[in-house]
């Protein structure tokens, strides 16, 4: 998907900068690379496996260029990395409550209409083991008391410990509008 992409961003440019003009080629390989680096959010590893994989290190400055390019524009649409959503999907599938191993990390966003929206970080009644530790408003990043109050939007990030394995469904629901349903999972918003 990314060659084809640079491929086309190939076509485009000649037509806007025909004395401009590149090796199609080239830029499917910097698609791919770019593509790579925004689902894994890996830069530097897809410019090494771009460079390896072609043998060609006169592309480093253009697929340094798109793998940052596409890292930025991933993460301020707030996109996940792919390993991460996926192991998230994975602890959570058919389980109420996942046991966990180790730490896990959180991250979710505060829907509109949801039962943690309007509220303060004390009355949410997350259990011992499961902290808030950074909530994101737009491009600030604020580190939570207890008295901070959520917004519609926000974007939280949380540190649950083993022990309290059973908060991550509660978490869900809270920062979800999917009213408690059988069979119905809720979202991130």
């Amino acid at each position: 998907m990314g060659a084809q992409i640079g491929v086309c961003v190939s076509l485009l440019w000649t037509r806007i900068a025909p004395s401009w003009s590149a090796e199609p080629g080239a830029f499917a390989v910097v698609g791919m690379a770019a593509l790579f680096s925004a689902i894994v959010r890996a830069p530097l590893t897809g410019i090494v496996l771009i460079i390896e994989m072609t043998g060609n290190y006169s592309l480093m400055l253009p697929l340094l260029v798109a793998g940052l390019t596409a890292y930025g524009t991933a993460d301020l649409l707030g996109d996940r990395p792919i390993y991460e959503a996926l192991l998230e999907r994975d602890l959570l599938r058919g389980q109420d409550a996942p046991g966990l191993e180790e730490t896990l990390l959180l991250e979710v966003k505060v829907a509109a209409g949801s039962r943690f929206a309007g509220k303060r970080l004390r009355d949410l009644g997350l259990p011992a083991g499961c902290l808030v530790v950074s909530v994101r408003r737009g491009l600030q990043e604020e580190v939570p008391c207890a008295d901070t109050d959520l917004r519609p939007g926000d974007h939280l990030t949380l540190v649950v410990a083993p022990r309290a394995a059973s908060a991550i469904p509660l978490i869900r629901k809270g920062v979800s509008t999917a009213q408690a349903r059988p069979g119905v999972e809720p979202t991130d918003g």
